[in-house]
C-alpha cells in the first residue's frame, strides 16, 4: 500500500486504474462512474462515514443533503449547516428525488438502495473505509470524481507524515515493554478484528493486537465483513489484554467505570492496572473510519507510551488536525477529551 502522493506542483497525481477510461472512476463495489465534466457536482448522503471525507476534501459547499453522527459537524462546517436531509442511514427515496443531487455517496453494502436510487437516474458512488487502505482509496476515488485531486493528495500526504511519526516512535519502543491490547465495540465481548481499522491502529501505535487473526463475519446483504465481531467476554478474559480501548464510534451498552469496578473483570490485566479507556472524542470520534484515525492512533500511543509521545506533543497534534480539517482549533472540554496530568 502506497501512502505517497504529492499535491499540485509536486509528483504525479493518481490516475485511472489500468484498463479504465481516463474519464471514469471505479467505486468500492466495482461500478464504473463517469467523471462529471463540472467541478461543482452536488452531493447527497445518508452515510455518516462520508462526512469526514467530504470535509477533508473541502466539498461541503456542494452538499445539498447529508447525515452526520453529531451536531459538531453542522456547527463547524458552513456547507453542512445549510444542508438538508434525505434520511439517516436509510435513504428516503421521495426526498432524494426532490433534492435531485448529481450523486449519492453511500455505503457499499446496500445494493437495494443503490438499485432504487439508480432507477431515479441519480448515480451512486459506493465507498468503504473499514481499513486504512480503503481510506486512501476513498480519497483517491472522491478526489478524481469531484475534481479535487490536489487536495486528496494533500490529505494523503498529511496522513502519511503523521503515521511516519507514529512509526518512528514505535521503532524506539523496546519490544519487552510493548503492551497487548484490544479495541472493544459497543457491547461487552465485541471486538475489532484484524480486518478492521481499529486493530490496525493498535499495531501502528505500538501494541500487539490480540485480535489480529480474528476476521469479521460476512454481512448478510453484501457479503462484506461486519465492523465488529462478538467473541464473548470469556474469550476476552482468556486473552487477558494489558490494555482495553473502548470505541467512541458507536453507543456503548456499558461504561468504562463498570468494567473497572466489576468483580467479573477483576482478574483481567487491563483492569488490574486501570488501563481501560474510552477513545475520544465526544463529538468527533477518533476511531471512526476516516482522517481522524490519525488522532486515534496517536492517542493510543500516548496512553500506552507517554514517554514516547508526551501530552504536550499530542495536544499540538490535536490542534494541527483540527486546523487542517476545520481551519481552527477547539477547546479540549468542547471536544470531550482529557489527557490527565
Amino acid at each position: 500500500m502506497s501512502l505517497c502522493g504529492c499535491a499540485a506542483g509536486g509528483a504525479e497525481v493518481t490516475g485511472a486504474p489500468a484498463g479504465i477510461p481516463a474519464n471514469y472512476v471505479v467505486d468500492a463495489v466495482g461500478v464504473e462512474l463517469a467523471i462529471p465534466e463540472s467541478d461543482d457536482t452536488s452531493i447527497a448522503s445518508v452515510y455518516a462515514v462520508a462526512v469526514p471525507f467530504i470535509v477533508a476534501l473541502e466539498l461541503a459547499d456542494r452538499v445539498v443533503a447529508v447525515n452526520y453522527k453529531s451536531q459538531f459537524w453542522a456547527d463547524n462546517v458552513e456547507g453542512l449547516r445549510e444542508a438538508g436531509s434525505v434520511g439517516r442511514g436509510i435513504v428516503d427515496i421521495e426526498l432524494l428525488a426532490e433534492y435531485d443531487p448529481d450523486v449519492l455517496v453511500h455505503r457499499s453494502n446496500d445494493p437495494r438502495t443503490m438499485d432504487a436510487v439508480a432507477a431515479l437516474g441519480i448515480p451512486v458512488m459506493s465507498i468503504r473505509a473499514e481499513n486504512y487502505e480503503e481510506i486512501i482509496s476513498t480519497l483517491d476515488l472522491m478526489g478524481r470524481y469531484f475534481h479535487v485531486e490536489p487536495r486528496a493528495e494533500e490529505v494523503k500526504g498529511w496522513m502519511d507524515g503523521k503515521f511516519d511519526k507514529i512509526s518512528k516512535n514505535v521503532e524506539n519502543i523496546p519490544d519487552e515493554i510493548r503492551f497487548s491490547a484490544v479495541v472493544m465495540g459497543g457491547e461487552l465481548g465485541v471486538v475489532a478484528g484484524g480486518d478492521m481499522l481499529q486493530s490496525w491502529m493498535l499495531e501502528k501505535a505500538g501494541a500487539h493486537s490480540l485480535t489480529r487473526d480474528i476476521a469479521g463475519s460476512g454481512d448478510p446483504d453484501g457479503g462484506i465483513p461486519t465492523a465488529w465481531t462478538n467473541i464473548g467476554v470469556e474469550s476476552l478474559f482468556e486473552m487477558n489484554p494489558d490494555v482495553i480501548f473502548c470505541t467512541s464510534s458507536t453507543v456503548l451498552d456499558y461504561t468504562v467505570e463498570e468494567i473497572l469496578t466489576s468483580s467479573a473483570w477483576s482478574e483481567v490485566e487491563a483492569v488490574k492496572t486501570g488501563r481501560v479507556e474510552l477513545i475520544p472524542a465526544k463529538w468527533d470520534s477518533w476511531d471512526i473510519p476516516g482522517i481522524s484515525c490519525v488522532l486515534g492512533a496517536m492517542w493510543m500511543q500516548n496512553r500506552m507510551y507517554p514517554e514516547y509521545l508526551p501530552n504536550v506533543e499530542l495536544e499540538a497534534e490535536i490542534d494541527d488536525y483540527y486546523t487542517f480539517m476545520f481551519g481552527r482549533i477547539f477547546d479540549k472540554d468542547y471536544l470531550g477529551y482529557d489527557l490527565g496530568a
